[in-house]
């Protein structure tokens, strides 16, 4: 078996294994559960909202196999373009001990409780719930194995991309990164399982949160006269500009995210910082200052030349093609 789809099946097993401990602990506890079923508690533990036995687990199942689905496809694409998998992996392992354990541990609480409305939640579990991610993400971080990396090769030579006296042209690029996508899904799905087992409110923030790291997973990278401009795609802001004048020179190289600049995002590293959306082909700029800026796109090799001809012309200097 081959490396992609064995890391699908490695994403999915979690989920699959947390699915089954919900249908089992059920099945096992059928006949000692009230119905309805207490399923939403506040902080003081005390149960406030509640559903009927089969619609709790039929939900609890429909919300493991969506988020399932959502890491295997996020897994299958990283994987046919060579980033990084092992924290994607790591954290739909996170999440499914998460929910695994938290699904079960709302319907042990009901077991040999004849009104649903003495049941009680302690916070302690949701401890141990956060507890028992953390080793599950640990286990997921190992089955990943090593990433696959691209063949070496060397900085890119300088190029320029010819163009006619008063000649005007554009490039532009969207760059998503998977692993941000993923953890903004596991945030959303954390916040509504808090929200939905404690309260609107505790599940709030992180809810937040992930919707801020889905929004900004992706960027659009622009190259025109005002030089390089990198922005949210949707949002628009915050946005980020790198003008001809600060720019010495551009080329382009394979980077690796995590190898080189220790993480995704905006990073910043001794002589060099860059935005890291995924591992790959980068844009990588030498500014007047001395320092490297790096954004990793698709087709940085035309970006590349076509900065440094608009360099050449805003200097006054031929740009002969490259």
């Amino acid at each position: 078996m081959n490396q992609s789809p064995r890391r699908t099946l490695v994403v999915v097993l979690p989920f699959a294994l947390a699915c089954a401990a919900v249908v089992t602990t059920y099945a096992a506890l059928r006949d000692r559960l009230p119905d309805p079923l207490a399923t939403h508690f506040p902080a003081s533990g005390r149960a406030d909202g509640f559903s009927g036995a089969g619609s709790f687990v039929g939900v609890a199942v429909a919300l493991l196999a969506v988020q399932g689905a959502v890491f295997a496809v996020l897994a299958h694409r990283t994987s046919r373009s060579l980033g990084s998998l092992r924290p994607l992996i790591a954290c739909a392992y996170g999440e499914s001990g998460l929910l695994g354990y938290a699904f079960p541990a709302t319907l042990f609480a009901n077991a040999d409780v004849p009104d649903a409305a003495d049941v009680r939640f302690p916070m302690w579990q949701l401890a141990v719930a956060l507890a028992c991610a953390l080793p599950a993400g640990a286990v997921g971080w190992l089955l990943a194995g090593a990433d696959a990396r691209s063949a070496d090769r060397p900085a890119g030579e300088p190029h320029r991309l010819p163009l006619g006296k008063g000649e005007v042209a554009s490039w532009s690029r969207t760059v998503t990164s998977r692993v941000l996508l993923a953890v903004g899904v596991a945030l959303v799905g954390a916040g509504a399982i808090l929200a939905f087992a404690v309260s609107p409110g505790s599940g709030l923030p992180m809810t937040i949160m992930g919707v801020i790291a889905v929004l900004l997973s992706a960027c659009r990278v622009t190259v025109d006269r005002r030089g390089l401009t990198v922005t949210p795609p949707v949002v628009r802001l915050p946005r980020l500009r790198v003008p001809l004048g600060r720019i010495e020179e551009a080329t382009s190289r394979p980077v690796d995210a995590f190898g080189d600049f220790g993480g995704w995002g905006y990073r910043i590293r001794a002589g060099r910082s860059g935005l890291v959306m995924r591992s790959g082909d980068a844009l990588c700029l030498r500014l007047t200052t001395g320092k490297e800026f790096v954004v990793t796109v698709d087709d940085a090799r035309t970006a590349a030349a076509l900065l440094n001809t608009l360099v050449d012309r805003g200097a006054g200097r031929p740009a002969d093609a490259g």
